[in-house]
């Protein structure tokens, strides 16, 4: 299958996961035993697509909605709880179904502590989600939400989940030292955890268009394994790609496994796993084949807005910046690729593209890299020793992040930061280029012919 099926193969897919629809398998055995058989790429789409839309119709067929009840028994929680609105907030699952966790008062501080994994025993009342937040948390396999009452005993989480969360631990205890503003931001940058950012903070980042910075990306994973490299030369084939794929489901537990890190650990597995048999393939068909089998595991990510700012952002960069390339230097180019590649979600989700976007990410995106790299790297050995070596150790950290949010600061605060370019701008930049292109090339092949004999 070449890189263009393999882009038609994951339109499929997602196409198949946003129409959901109950279509018999009778129709779908014979296409997909007609792919395998020919390897027809149109039939393997087809059957790709059929098979997703099966998948999603029953992912919503199982998210019924609960009656009002008290509900009391073990709880496991999904996410780190965070302070939301005056209240504690988590997922958890609960009675076989996932659920909107609310705690407030003394269940609130006595589950403040706890981690994603951990089993506790809570009471409270179960209830269906209404509202505005219906569609949103339907994403998340979310129908109904808790309001707990009482909280009992807590076992710790499962051995994997445990070490994961004795490594965030470690990391966050070693930047005691930093500023709580810093602090805050360097969770975020290093583990995508923003339970300590302040409403002020996520405002500044939102109008300047580096948001993306505060959740975890390709770029971490990508750090990750290059930390991992000295090591993992020195295995053979079989177990370094086997030590690989343990160090990306470490860091997806360490991280929490946001959309955005499962899309970027998807092309890392595929590009180990090409390595290992020694068939390069390029970003274009990773992309492709990462979001397609994240699809048809769990066809509710095409729902997910940070999914889909994530694969927009990554397929920007691998067409765009090649072409881009030719005319801007190389982290202009990749810049302005990624904001065009996320542009078509950010319009409609949120209403436009913050102006002052491309700017700001210029200027925070080359301090912000490092950040993910020495944070893990400065982050372990300073955890565990005392606070005024770690304070020294976490000297480049501080620099680093208090840059990104002073770029963060005044570019969301200054006139761009207010600014949205909306679909019709847009599109009116669009067309502005492409005619003074065409023009271009117009004038130039008249001076061509007004210089030939």
């Amino acid at each position: 299958m070449t890189d263009r099926w393999t882009v038609v193969l994951a339109l499929a897919a997602a196409t198949g996961a946003f129409a959901a629809r109950p279509v018999a398998l009778a129709l779908l055995v014979p296409v997909a035993v007609a792919a395998l058989g020919w390897r027809v790429p149109a039939l393997v789409c087809v059957a790709v697509g059929l098979a997703a839309s099966i998948l999603a119709a029953r992912a919503w067929a199982g998210l019924d909605q609960p009656s009002l009840t008290t509900w009391s028994g073990t709880a496991v929680l999904v996410n780190d709880p965070a302070r939301q609105h005056g209240a504690l907030r988590f997922e958890a699952r609960v009675g076989g179904r996932r659920v909107e966790a609310w705690a407030r008062g003394e269940p609130g501080w006595r589950l403040a502590p706890r981690l994603a994994g951990e089993r506790v025993e809570l009471a409270g009342r179960l209830r269906p989600v209404t509202g505005r937040s219906r569609a949103y948390l339907a994403h998340r396999h979310i129908a109904a939400r808790l309001d707990v009452q009482s909280v009992g005993r807590t076992t710790p989480a499962p051995l994997p989940l445990r070490a994961a969360n004795a490594v965030r631990r470690l990391i966050l205890h070693s930047a005691r030292t930093l500023p709580d503003q810093t602090r805050a931001l360097f969770a975020g940058f290093v583990l995508g955890d923003q339970r300590f950012e302040s409403d002020q903070t996520r405002q500044d980042f939102r109008h300047s268009g580096l948001s993306h910075l505060l959740v975890v990306s390709g770029e971490n994973v990508a750090f990750v394994l290059a930390l991992a490299q000295p090591a993992l030369r020195r295995l053979r084939l079989g177990p370094r790609f086997l030590v690989a794929l343990g160090i990306l489901g470490f860091f997806g537990l360490l991280t929490r496994g946001e959309p955005s890190v499962l899309r970027a650990e998807a092309m890392a597995a595929i590009a180990v796993l090409a390595a290992t048999l020694g068939r390069p393939v390029s970003t274009q068909r990773l992309l492709c084949l990462a979001v397609t089998g994240l699809v048809l595991v769990d066809p509710m990510l095409v729902g997910s807005v940070g999914f889909l700012l994530s694969v927009a952002a990554t397929a920007g960069i691998a067409w765009l910046t090649p072409p881009l390339q030719r005319r801007l230097p190389l982290p202009v180019a990749v810049a302005v690729a990624a904001q065009l590649g996320v542009t078509p979600v950010l319009i409609p989700v949120f209403g436009g593209l913050p102006a002052a976007s491309l700017p700001a990410n210029l200027l925070a995106l080359p301090a912000a890299g490092p950040v993910m790299m020495w944070g893990l790297a400065a982050g372990l050995p300073a955890g565990l020793l005392p606070a005024p070596i770690a304070a020294v150790l976490h000297l480049p950290t501080l620099v680093l992040v208090d840059w990104v949010a002073f770029v963060a600061r005044r570019a969301g605060n200054g006139p761009l930061g207010r600014l949205m370019i909306g679909g019709p701008a847009l599109a009116g930049l669009l067309a502005g280029v492409a005619v003074t292109r065409v023009g271009r090339r117009i004038a130039s092949k008249r001076a061509a012919r007004a210089r030939s004999p």
